[in-house]
């Protein structure tokens, strides 16, 4: 018999917490790779197709975890109600607010219908300078480009669709609930920690 409202038991915590750790450990394997990249002497253009994947890659899984916490609001679905509970659940746990740079729509939903988007794009941008690829400091770039897909590493901004994402506090947020999981997996994959 199923339970009128929707519960995290404790004995399921692990597969949340296992579940976001498989996304943040992600996001910093990309940054460490981006990291030894930016760090090497011989930095050139030839890694900008991967540093713009790696990005992409981070924001992808970015995503993912903005949906544990915010889960999409499908009236079809017959389980929304439990999804909003457990991601009111996961806020509550991972002190996440309203107000955190996770909550990001536009990112989540950029990735979520990347196909829409850039069928939307490309639509849009029929005359004037597309640059598919630019990874160099903004100081270059003036007003009259728009970028597929670009990082500024002067002011850690990844822009995609001439969408644009800081990603420092992006990754603060990411590491500030990585901790906690971590903490949790040493606890015994519990919600509560000693």
């Amino acid at each position: 018999m199923r339970n009128s409202e929707f519960e995290i038991y404790p004995l399921n915590e692990a597969f949340y917490i296992q579940a976001l750790l498989t996304k943040t450990r992600s996001i910093f394997n990309d940054i460490e790779l981006l990291n030894k990249i930016f760090e090497s002497e011989c930095y050139d253009c030839q890694n900008d197709d991967v540093i713009l994947d790696l990005l992409q890659n981070i924001i992808l899984c970015v995503g993912g975890i903005s949906r544990f916490f915010w889960p999409p609001n499908n009236p079809k679905n017959k389980n929304t109600v439990d999804y909003k509970i457990r991601g009111q659940k996961l806020r509550e746990v991972y002190h996440v607010s309203d107000s955190s740079v996770l909550k990001n729509r536009d990112m989540r939903n950029l990735m979520e219908h990347f196909d829409e988007r850039l069928d939307d794009f490309l639509k849009e941008f029929t005359i004037g300078i597309v640059m598919p690829k630019y990874v160099g400091p903004i100081t270059y770039v003036d007003n009259n480009r728009t970028f597929f897909r670009a990082y500024f590493y002067d002011k850690h901004i990844f822009k995609m669709f001439n969408v644009e994402y800081q990603i420092e506090p992006i990754i603060e947020e990411i590491n500030r609930i990585h901790e906690i999981l971590l903490r949790q997996q040493e606890n015994g994959d519990r919600f509560i920690l000693r």
